[in-house]
């Protein structure tokens, strides 16, 4: 039996080796369209399997540039597979759209070859944009009104951004850089890092890891978590006002961060910690996770 499996093992390396050494054909669509924009017009972008960029820019336009990608050892499996990526670019009133969708035509197979799409999006930076997407990334920069995102097992990169933000994501990575205003964060199976923050943050995670970084700015931090760990990195943690509670988890904190517990017993842990002009509050809930406190 062992020999067996050995040998099973082998074949499947060999194989994904053999895959990896696949001379591919690529074939692929450019779509490019502009429109004119004025005061209150939205951006409604919907992916599936794309790689979305957006990012500003001085014009009073907004610009889509869309790239679909076909990849497959056949060049004419390729350019069949092509056909079976649709996508709408249009505009109804103050409301412009971009999509794709993978439908092949009827009496078509599904598509056998790698398939994405590569949006590349600039629009004003007061511009609201609503994001979708499933399988892929999105990288979104220098927005300064709103952001709302939905996304699966997509990797999300955010830098520079003020306002109001929404996330959703459901197993993808969320990374950010530079958020200011109002952020509502809610994730399973996403991992959370956050750098140069400033606002309000309201964040719900299931089974991730959330790391803040903060450097003094005015934070206020409410955190409901749920088998999942929580990190804060401050090089000044004691400006902060705490509110910590852990259900079967533990809080770990800098000696000169004296906290007062509340409780402090194995299925429950409640500490608090109030100085004099702190520069924001930090309220953390989780079970069955760890609350860590360290200087960078």
């Amino acid at each position: 039996m062992s020999v067996r499996i050995k040998l099973t093992i082998f074949g499947l390396l060999l194989a994904s080796f053999a895959y990896s050494q696949t001379s591919f054909q690529v074939v692929s669509k450019l779509i490019e369209e502009e429109f004119k924009y004025s005061p209150g017009y939205e951006v409604n972008i919907e992916g599936e399997r794309a790689e979305i960029l957006v990012d500003t820019w001085e014009e009073q336009t907004v610009k889509v540039v869309m790239e679909i990608i076909s990849k497959h050892p056949d060049r004419a499996t390729a350019e069949q597979d092509l056909e079976a990526v649709k996508y709408t670019i249009e505009q109804h009133g103050q409301q412009i759209y971009f999509r794709n969708y993978i439908s092949p035509d009827n009496g078509m197979p599904q598509p056998e070859s790698q398939l994405k799409t590569i949006y590349t999006v600039y629009l004003p930076a007061d511009c609201p944009v609503y994001l979708k997407n499933n399988f892929g990334e999105a990288n979104v920069s220098n927005l300064e009104r709103m952001l709302k995102m939905q996304a699966e097992f997509t990797r999300i990169f955010l830098k520079n951004l003020q306002g109001e933000m929404e996330l959703n994501s459901r197993f993808g990575d969320i990374e950010a850089d530079g958020l200011t205003g109002h952020v509502s964060i809610t994730t399973h199976r996403s991992d959370i890092s956050l750098m140069n923050l400033q606002g309000d943050f309201d964040i719900h995670s299931k089974f991730g890891v959330i790391k803040l970084f903060t450097d003094g700015s005015l934070v206020n931090m409410n955190i409901e978590a749920e088998r999942s760990d929580v990190y804060f990195f401050d090089p000044h943690p004691t400006r902060y006002g705490y509110l910590l509670t852990a259900h079967y988890g533990t809080i770990t904190a800098p000696m000169d961060l004296k906290f007062n517990y509340l409780e402090n017993t194995q299925p429950i842990k409640q500490a608090v910690f109030t100085p004099g002009g702190e520069t924001g509050t930090i309220s953390v809930k989780i079970s069955f996770g760890d609350i860590i406190i360290r200087n960078p």
